[in-house]
């Protein structure tokens, strides 16, 4: 065969291997190479270095507005008015006037078992001293109250103080604790005090009122004695009250002794009328010892109802007679009537006096029966 047409035979053959060998992965045939690892995902898609990288897009925001400044007000604008503030509760006027700090240098005198009131070298007495002022020209009718027996209980005491208007009157226990400190924030309160007097009433020693008592079977001196106990008990005091003695205010014989030092000392008196046969309002009297007698005891009922009569009894004697007294104590329900009560004496023309304000004075026809 000619050498040149086996040439060209056989130049396209091989040309064909080749492209074979190609195909199929190269001169050692078989699998393909392996496969490389995978790059990072952010290398995958970074863009040619020769490429401006896009712009970010991003929402048109508009610039901050500037802070609104409030527009300046003319000098002259009116101001907003603000609710008033709620006033407080009205208060009895009297509860508004506190009493001068007791004793007065000039009314005392050390005695032997404690301070003793004296009527000054000036003539003034106690009983007018310490007493709560009260316009004596006043022409309405008056009611006076006491309320008894406090300085045992320290809760029923301050409740009285602060409860009552300052007008009533405050009787001190002469048995009680820290009668000083009791009488100070009294008359601190705008109150006037007394003090008990225990005195033997017919049942004794069944009822016993203390190791003090004025008794029927004691001498004049005796009596006299436990008299001056318990007058230096406190300072401050306008006079005594019975603390029972329905026995002992009944003998004239006993009871002169006792008014003849309270008349000494410059102080009233004030009868509870433990009994109707008592004869110390009337001895008082004649003797010149400010009294007054009490016309009724306006709990001996704890009812509200039966404490509301009495305090509208006491009205209707004030109307007759120009003025009463009504005796009570501290429990819950007498102050909470009073208190209630007296909110409604000015409407009615009646004045809510102290004890003090109600003794006969020398021409003074009111009260003469009493």
């Amino acid at each position: 065969m000619n050498p040149g047409r086996i040439a060209a035979t056989l130049l396209p053959l091989a040309l064909a291997g080749v492209f074979a060998l190609l195909a199929l992965g190269g001169p050692g045939g078989g699998a393909p190479p392996p496969a490389t690892a995978a790059k990072p995902a952010e290398t995958m898609l970074a863009m040619p270095a020769r490429l401006a990288p896009p712009k970010p897009v991003t929402a048109a925001i508009p610039p901050p507005a500037p802070p609104a400044t409030a527009a300046p007000e003319p000098e002259t604008a009116p101001v907003a008015a603000l609710p008033p503030p709620p006033m407080p509760p009205k208060r009895d006027q009297s509860s508004a006037q506190p009493l001068l700090p007791a004793p007065d240098p000039a009314l005392v005198e050390t005695g032997p078992q404690g301070p003793l009131p004296i009527i000054g070298r000036d003539g003034r007495q106690p009983w007018r001293v310490y007493g709560r002022p009260f316009d004596r020209a006043d022409g309405r009718p008056r009611i006076a109250l006491v309320i008894s027996g406090l300085g045992l209980s320290g809760d029923a005491t301050q409740a009285a103080i602060d409860s009552l208007p300052g007008a009533v009157t405050l009787a001190f226990d002469p048995y009680g604790q820290a009668l000083g400190d009791w009488v100070n924030r009294a008359r601190a309160a705008g109150h006037e005090v007394l003090l008990g007097l225990p005195m033997e009433p017919v049942d004794y020693p069944r009822q016993d009122p203390g190791p003090y008592t004025l008794l029927t079977s004691l001498s004049p001196d005796e009596n006299r004695e436990r008299l001056d106990w318990v007058l230096s008990r406190v300072t401050g005091y306008v006079g005594v009250t019975t603390m029972m003695g329905s026995r002992f205010t009944t003998s004239q014989t006993n009871l002169l002794p006792v008014m003849d030092e309270l008349k000494k000392r410059g102080l009233m008196f004030v009868d509870g009328r433990a009994s109707e046969q008592s004869v110390a309002g009337a001895l008082a009297e004649t003797m010149g010892v400010p009294r007054v007698i009490a016309d009724d005891t306006i709990d001996a009922d704890t009812t509200r109802d039966a404490i509301d009569r009495h305090l509208a009894s006491l009205e209707t004697m004030a109307q007759q007679d120009g003025r009463a007294l009504g005796i009570g104590f501290a429990y819950p329900v007498t102050l909470e009537r009073i208190a209630l009560w007296a909110k409604t004496l000015d409407q009615k023309g009646i004045a809510l006096a102290p004890a003090s304000a109600l003794p006969t004075l020398p021409g003074d026809a009111k009260g003469a029966a009493q």
